[in-house]
């Protein structure tokens, strides 16, 4: 028996050592690569292989692997018949090339750029809904750019990291689905940019981290709380990127010598997103200075609920005698609320609304009111005294269904005070409801428009107030609400100064090198002048 355990065991580590990239080519699996390390999906466009890793990624469904998960995953095998698969000589035996890494070359930053930032700005302002005050903040800061490379005007987010430029993400700003296909516009990050990293902005001293798919994401988020972000950084993953989020931390705590207490997972509401907020759920912890570290999910609608089920929850609870609240806290937590047979969480949990299914199978329509039902039947079941005996919907209560029902807890809860909001359409994204919330605007108060008092303040001008009315929500010191380079040493700081500006630089490191320039504007000129 032991010897079958130890056959089995090595031809285990021989099927994961299998190149994923060569059983593609053998069996007929489109992947497509540009450097021969990278390779994607030709019918899964969010389906990354590292040939350099041997894993993968699969955005859309929140899963990673090595070879014998991709061969289970893709090709529809039990765990056994994958590793048999995988270790049939025409995979392990012969001359297969494999991916040698080239060192990574440094990122260099060779972007042109135009004379003004016009069709950048009518995009992220007109397009996008962004506010004017922080385009032109970060335009003054050289964070955001017109690229004319290649003869296309593209917007570049650059990612600052201690005053230097280590990377790019490079948005088009004209439309073309036959290019680019259902998504319009060109999305890249610039070659060689610094891995797990991101485009950032650092609002004061950051005690709080909030990570965004996308900077659209972030500036949507920023300018729907434009008077009310102070003491955060917030980044830009580019993607879901679980690195990213580890190393951002990491280096706020390195570089300003704060470590934040709370992280906010600001992903959109969608499949992906809720699973990767999931990996984040029940995370924390204690810091040595007896503060903690808390994660919190920040997805935009997280809340709402279509108005088209409402009718549908309470219908089947009033007849089963259960809290209808319950029953789409059960959806929820489990399907995200879809209207398919899909899985949102990622233990893959599958009870009433959704079911595990193989990649190339079409996605089935949800039964909901059956699916509703069955769900307040078994809810009824597992009823006591004291509430429901949730252990009891499960042959094996272990971690992946404690947390999935902890998930329920917490949605149920939140419906229950009154979080919940009812609309006719979830949004999926920051810049969704940013967009909603100017449309709604729009309605209600007439067209706003940013009018400049003067370099300290900045107040909006809304056309049909009357004259005592007119000029409304003053913003704070409009250099105290943008971000700054951060300096490690007195030399770098006066670079900085010298390249971007006095207002660039954090007012922190400032004091800490020349504290005098502060209160001395001679000082202040005479270091400008170097």
């Amino acid at each position: 028996m032991e010897e079958k355990k130890d056959a089995f065991q090595k031809k285990k580590e021989a099927a994961k050592k299998v190149d994923i990239v060569h059983f593609c080519e053998v069996n007929g699996f489109g992947l497509t690569s540009d450097n021969g390390r990278d390779y994607y999906g030709e019918d899964h466009d969010s389906l990354w292989v590292n040939r350099e890793t041997n894993t993968f990624r699969w955005f859309s469904r929140g899963l990673t692997g090595d070879s014998i998960q991709f061969v289970e995953t893709f090709f529809d095998k039990k765990f056994v018949e994958a590793v048999n698969l995988l270790t049939d000589d025409q995979y392990t035996s012969g001359d297969i090339p494999k991916f040698v890494p080239k060192p990574k070359e440094p990122f260099k930053y060779f972007y042109k750029h135009d004379d003004n930032t016009e069709q950048v700005e009518q995009y992220l302002c007109n397009d996008r809904g962004i506010n004017p005050v922080i385009v032109e903040a970060l335009v003054k800061k050289g964070l955001i750019r017109q690229s004319t490379y290649k003869g296309e005007k593209d917007c570049l987010f650059v990612w600052g990291k201690t005053g230097k430029r280590v990377g790019v993400s490079i948005q088009g700003t004209t439309r073309d689905e036959e290019r680019y296909g259902k998504r319009g516009t060109k999305k890249l990050v610039g070659k060689n940019s610094e891995s797990n990293y991101g485009f950032n902005v650092t609002l004061g001293s950051p005690k709080s981290i909030y990570f965004f798919e996308s900077p659209i994401d972030l500036l949507s988020y920023w300018s729907i709380h434009l008077d009310k972000l102070t003491d955060v950084r917030l980044v830009a993953m580019t993607g879901l990127q679980e690195k990213t989020v580890w190393n951002m931390i990491q280096h706020t705590y390195e570089a300003r010598g704060v470590m934040p207490t709370d992280v906010y997972i600001a992903c959109d509401n969608d499949l992906a997103g809720q699973r990767f907020a999931d990996r984040f759920r029940e995370t924390g912890f204690e810091l040595g200075n007896g503060t903690e570290l808390n994660f919190h999910p920040l997805i935009p609608d997280d809340y709402a609920i279509p108005e088209a089920n409402i009718a549908i929850y309470q219908s089947v609870g009033e007849q089963m005698s259960v809290d209808w609240k319950m029953i789409a806290a059960f959806h929820k937590a489990e399907s995200n609320l879809s209207d398919k047979m899909e899985l949102a969480n990622i233990g893959d949990i599958a009870l009433f609304f959704g079911e595990k299914q193989k990649p190339n199978e079409e996605k089935k329509v949800l039964d909901k009111e059956a699916a509703c039902r069955s769900c307040a039947e078994k809810l009824a079941s597992i009823r006591e005294l004291k509430g429901y005996r949730f252990d009891k919907l499960f042959e094996n209560y272990s971690t992946k269904e404690m947390l999935f029902i902890n998930k329920v807890k917490h949605f149920y809860a939140a419906y229950k005070k009154e979080q919940l909001v009812i609309k006719a359409e979830v949004q999926k994204d920051w810049n969704d409801i940013q967009k909603g919330s100017q449309e709604s605007d729009s309605l209600d108060q007439g067209k706003q428009k940013a009018v400049y008092k003067n370099e300290k303040e900045q107040l909006l001008e809304v056309n049909n107030a009357s004259d005592s009315e007119k000029y409304q929500a003053v913003i704070r010191n409009r250099t105290s609400v943008i971000g700054h380079f951060e300096a490690d040493s007195k030399e770098e700081m006066e670079k900085l100064i010298k390249i971007y500006g006095f207002e660039a630089v954090d007012k922190e490191d400032v004091r800490k090198y020349e504290p005098a320039l502060l209160h001395d504007g001679h000082a202040k000129e005479k270091l400008l002048a170097r």
